[in-house]
């Protein structure tokens, strides 16, 4: 996947050059991935949808990807438990639904 792919700069800026502490397109595919699986974990918090592992797992993953790039949220993808991975690639192969 390219970047280009994913998000196109003209839709964020609108024409404006990019500030210094606006989000890069990485950051802002992340953060829409979080928070595609935050929407996923609130329809399914009931505890016949999902053990709490699960719902755990899936919040620390959205987590991680609304905060990727940020001060204090992961830099790289090495950042993220195998666990959460499986997840975001489970997202990301859905993304025609959120996007």
């Amino acid at each position: 996947m390219k970047t280009s792919e994913l998000i196109s700069n003209k839709k964020l800026y609108k024409g404006k050059p990019r500030g210094y502490y606006d989000p890069s397109p990485i950051e802002v595919f992340f953060t829409k991935v979080g928070q595609a699986i935050f929407e996923f974990t609130d329809d399914n918090q009931h505890k016949t949808q999902m053990t709490d592992e699960d719902w755990i797992t899936h919040c620390d993953a959205a987590n991680k990807c609304v905060r990727f790039g940020t001060l204090y949220g992961p830099k790289t993808i090495d950042d993220f438990k195998p666990e959460e991975l499986k997840i975001v690639k489970q997202f990301v192969g859905q993304r025609k639904k959120w996007i």
